[in-house]
């Protein structure tokens, strides 16, 4: 980082960044990334951690989810061969209902959208807004931090060589590599910048100008798995 870099690769650097969300348990999460953060010590010993998720679910390999949301509904295929644990570690939280009731808490215009912070179950869209807003300027005590929540497991990154073409699934994480959990990111343009650096496991195959309307506070209504022949 001692070189000096242009602005645009700056500014790309400094979104990449802002993926850093905490997204395993929610105690071994580090607060929600602003450009320049670095981890705390909790999420710097989960690279460490041997208690590592492991899915249970059991993946066919021709499995999509539809994620239905208030602005309409995106179909995400999956990446089996690419991503095996982190697919099935997808369609178990998905097949447990996890993501219904998930609102949006992210989205960086011309870059992504992250979703799949239970936090977020309960809130309004205003509250939402609202929260995430007083996270940049000065929190409340009674505010959750919005984008360190998870499902209570971390996952082993498998980081691979698809590239973060528009419509790329990946999994966001903590700054400790193998600290993903249930949030995920899609990417609203291609974001090269991110390749290799997290788990990409699915893309979006239908729907695309749904995850283009969706803004922070939009909810998942549903998240379905459905099986292909």
């Amino acid at each position: 980082m001692s070189q000096i870099r242009p602005v645009a690769t700056l500014a790309a650097l400094a979104l990449c960044v802002g993926l850093l969300a905490g997204c395993g348990g929610s105690t071994t999460s580090e607060v929600p990334a602003a450009p320049g953060g670095s981890p705390t010590k909790a999420a710097t010993e989960t690279a460490t951690n041997p208690d590592l998720h492991v899915g249970t679910y059991k993946v066919a390999g021709k499995e999509t989810v539809v994620v239905t949301t208030n602005k309409g509904a995106f179909t995400i295929e999956l990446y089996k061969d690419k991503a095996p644990n982190t697919v099935s570690s997808f369609l178990e939280l998905v097949d447990s209902k996890f993501y219904d009731g998930i609102r949006v808490h992210r989205v960086e215009a011309g870059f992504v959208m992250q979703v799949g912070d239970p936090q977020t179950k309960g809130l309004t869209a205003k509250q939402i807004v609202d929260i995430i807003g007083r996270q940049q300027t000065g929190p409340l005590a009674t505010d959750p931090q919005l984008g360190s929540g998870g499902p209570g497991w971390m996952m082993k990154a498998e980081f691979n060589d698809l590239s973060h073409d528009r419509g790329v699934v990946a999994m966001a994480r903590s700054q400790a590599e193998d600290s993903a959990g249930s949030q995920f990111y899609v990417t609203l343009a291609p974001a090269k910048s991110l390749d290799g650096q997290y788990t990409v496991f699915g893309r979006v195959v239908k729907g695309m100008e749904v995850v283009d309307k969706l803004a922070v506070g939009d909810i998942i209504t549903s998240a379905k798995i459905v099986t292909g022949n």
